[in-house]
C-alpha cells in the first residue's frame, strides 16, 4: 500500500510541469528623428532566443516585448541593417519603459519611469 502511494506520488511529481518563468515586458520609445528597428536577443537555459524585430517610428512605442532570460538589445536605422547600438539590458523584475534618444549617427537608450 505505502509504495503504490510513493509511486502514485513520483509519477504525479515527475510528470508535473514547471511552471513558466516569470517575464517582465520591456517597451522601448522612439525619441529619435528616425524610423528604428530594434531586436532582442537573449539566453534562456542555454540557448539563444531572438524576439521578433520591432519597428519603431519618431515618437512611437513598441509593444511590451516579453523574452525570458538574460537579454541584450541592438538598436539600427530602419533603412540599414548595421546596429547604431548593441548593450545588454538589465536584469529585473520590473517593468522597463526605455527611450532611444539621439540622431542618427548617435544613439543611446535612458531608463524611464513606466506610465500606466
Amino acid at each position: 500500500m505505502i509504495f503504490s502511494a510513493t509511486l502514485s506520488l513520483f509519477a504525479l511529481l515527475s510528470t508535473a510541469q514547471t511552471p513558466a518563468p516569470t517575464v517582465s515586458p520591456i517597451t522601448f520609445k522612439n525619441e529619435t528623428p528616425i524610423p528604428v528597428l530594434v531586436q532582442i536577443k537573449s539566453i534562456f537555459n542555454g540557448q539563444l532566443l531572438r524576439d521578433r524585430p520591432y519597428l519603431i517610428k519618431p515618437g512611437e512605442t513598441s509593444p511590451p516585448i516579453q523574452i525570458p532570460g538574460t537579454k541584450s538589445v541592438s538598436i539600427s536605422d530602419a533603412k540599414s541593417p548595421r546596429p547604431i547600438v548593441q548593450l545588454p539590458l538589465p536584469q529585473t523584475n520590473e517593468e522597463l519603459l526605455i527611450a532611444i534618444v539621439g540622431t542618427e549617427k548617435s544613439m543611446k537608450l535612458e531608463l524611464r519611469k513606466p506610465t500606466n
